[in-house]
């Protein structure tokens, strides 16, 4: 059944129309439709603001004295409220706000979260929520300081990677993540697979982002972890029930994690016409793979109203024996967590993603003929330029947890990430000589196109706390023999960026082929901020953008953050050009 009579398949403009600060798109929009869409463009939270008022014009109640005047209507902003549960750890987190702490925030998932669709993340559900925290609970200047370096806000890092699965954001997950985060907004219903797999196979579709979600909630610094369930019509397939979301509903429970859901909210109502402000041509013109920015204000109000009702209902405890006592609520946070759904599914207290600072602490010493470098590229990596040069890491690729003796024999995967590209690239052979066993593996960096790219590339490894993995610069390409010119040459470079360790016993193949960094520029400055410490040779900002000429060139399902040196001095883009992709 076709959900959305305005929802279709758009050219190659329409969405990079979607991208840009022109507007939303209209095409094929009716009447309350074409008003909304306008409305949720121009949406600012400052102006939704009651300070003061106890009730909104909804008739809500504002806890610490703050009330909100929504544009969504209050049954179709409960309607995507689909679980609450006892929701401790939010509770205590949010009497921590209204106590004037400074709370760090995180937001995890893939282009959606990123502000694919809209203009950019700072059109997306995560920046609007802070905008309204900021505002209704400003923090205390005294308490604990800013790593962000701005006094007046709460700590916020959208560690959103576009074209992601939860896979990708379990392994690397600190590369992304807020330090000693309080709040972590999770979405993937829509990059994650659909199929439902909870079957006697172990449900592995669900596997990486169960070990997302437990190692979330063993963090020491305890953080609330709320589910933000998106929705978009191409990935549904334009049904209702397409998506990851019903999974993650099992989840969810489980492990007592507020959720919220768009399609929850949106399309009951709108597709009978019960509120036309949830009419589905004014939540979804972002282009089929994101909803636009009427989606992300409806999650927005959606987690707004979370909040409130989880402070009107801390401003019950003394008063109502129906209600949690704040030591009742830190004893249910403080449980341990129950075993995983997904047998034998146990998370990494490690890190399992090495790329930047990380890779190289597990370089061994002597370091003879490879250079740690970012070319002035901001792609750190090992570099070497001769053959026979031979760089060695150690590396644990034991699983934790109680596991069975065919998971515990069962061998790993790692990922090896290496720059791929056309000039005077060679190859490398990856080989275990100690601690480890595998089969040695050729790795061949050379690229035809005109391209830079990071790649992965697998290699199965046994299980050892101490596995000596070598790196061995092995000359030039054969692929490359015969295609020299003045682009494209062959040569004996190799570059190591990173290693993956997979937490899955027995994998075959890796699920990402990338992995990326996250970047916080302050606009007219130089110097870059990341969660760890990335460096990026850019001038003014970072630009996060999809365009025509990429989309050409570009799997449909990608959609990638290219760092532009200079924005203003962009110029058109040239098919000849060398690209750089992180």
């Amino acid at each position: 059944m076709n959900l959305l009579r305005v929802l279709v398949v758009l050219p190659l403009a329409s969405l990079c129309h979607a991208l840009s600060s022109d507007g939303p798109i209209l095409d094929n929009l009716k009447g309350s439709e074409v008003k909304y869409a306008r409305l949720f463009w121009d949406y600012n939270v400052t102006e939704g603001l009651i300070p003061g008022h106890q009730d909104s014009d909804s008739g809500e109640g504002g806890a610490a004295g703050t009330g909100y005047k929504f544009m969504i209507p209050l049954p179709e902003r409960l309607a995507g409220l689909t679980y609450i549960g006892h929701a401790a750890r939010l509770r205590l987190l949010l009497e921590r706000a209204r106590n004037g702490e400074r709370l760090r925030v995180g937001a995890l998932g893939g282009s959606i979260t990123a502000g694919h669709g809209v203009g950019g993340q700072d059109y997306s559900y995560a920046r609007y929520f802070m905008d309204w925290l900021n505002l209704a609970f400003p923090p205390d200047k005294s308490t604990r300081p800013s790593i962000m370096n701005d006094t007046s806000k709460h700590d916020f890092l959208n560690g959103a990677v576009p074209g992601t699965v939860s896979d990708y954001t379990s392994s690397c997950l600190f590369n992304h993540l807020i330090p000693e985060a309080d709040l972590v907004f999770v979405e993937f219903a829509i990059n994650d697979s659909p199929i439902s797999t909870w079957t006697l196979d172990g449900a592995i579709a669900r596997r990486p982002f169960e070990r997302l979600l437990r190692k979330l909630l063993r963090l020491p610094s305890k953080p609330a972890v709320v589910l933000v369930n998106m929705y978009a019509v191409a990935p549904a397939s334009n049904t209702y029930h397409h998506t990851a979301e019903r999974d993650f509903g099992e989840l969810a429970p489980y492990y007592s994690l507020p959720s919220v859901s768009l399609k929850a909210a949106v399309l009951p109502s709108g597709l009978v016409k019960g509120a036309e402000e949830v009419s589905p041509g004014a939540i979804f013109n972002g282009g089929a793979m994101h909803p636009g920015r009427g989606g992300h204000v409806v999650v927005t109000e959606m987690l707004i109203t979370l909040f409130l009702e989880m402070l009107r209902r801390n401003s019950l405890i003394g008063t109502s024996p129906e209600e949690l006592s704040i030591s009742e609520l830190k004893s249910v946070a403080a449980r341990p967590l129950p075993p995983p759904v997904c047998e034998g599914n146990y998370e990494s207290s490690i890190d399992t993603c090495y790329i930047e600072d990380q890779l190289q602490r597990l370089v061994q010493q002597p370091v003879v003929g490879w250079n740690w470098t970012d070319e002035g590229r901001g792609k750190w990596g090992f570099v070497s330029l001769k053959k026979g040069d031979e760089l060695q890491l150690k590396i644990n690729t034991r699983l934790e947890g109680k596991r069975s003796a065919t998971d515990s024999s069962a061998l790993i995967l790692l990922q090896v990430a290496y720059l791929k590209s056309y000039r005077g690239m060679g190859t490398a052979q990856v080989s275990c000589t100690s601690g480890c066993s595998c089969e040695p593996l050729i790795i061949d960096a050379f690229d035809r196109r005109p391209v830079s790219v990071t790649s992965m590339a697998d290699i199965q490894v046994s299980q050892s706390s101490k596995c000596i993995l070598a790196i061995t610069s092995m000359g030039p390409s054969s692929a490359a023999a015969g295609k020299s010119s003045k682009t494209v040459t062959n040569g004996y470079k190799f570059k190591l960026m990173g290693v993956v360790v997979g937490e899955e016993p027995g994998a075959t193949s890796g699920n990402f082929d990338h992995v990326r960094m996250v970047l916080i520029c302050h606009p007219g400055q130089r110097q870059l901020l990341a969660a760890s410490a990335l460096r990026c040779a850019v001038r003014g900002a970072v630009l996060c953008c999809v365009c025509q000429w990429w989309l050409r060139r570009l799997p449909p399902s990608s959609m990638l953050s290219i760092c532009v040196e200079d924005l203003d001095n962009l110029g058109p883009l040239d098919p000849s050009r060398e690209v750089h992709w992180f």
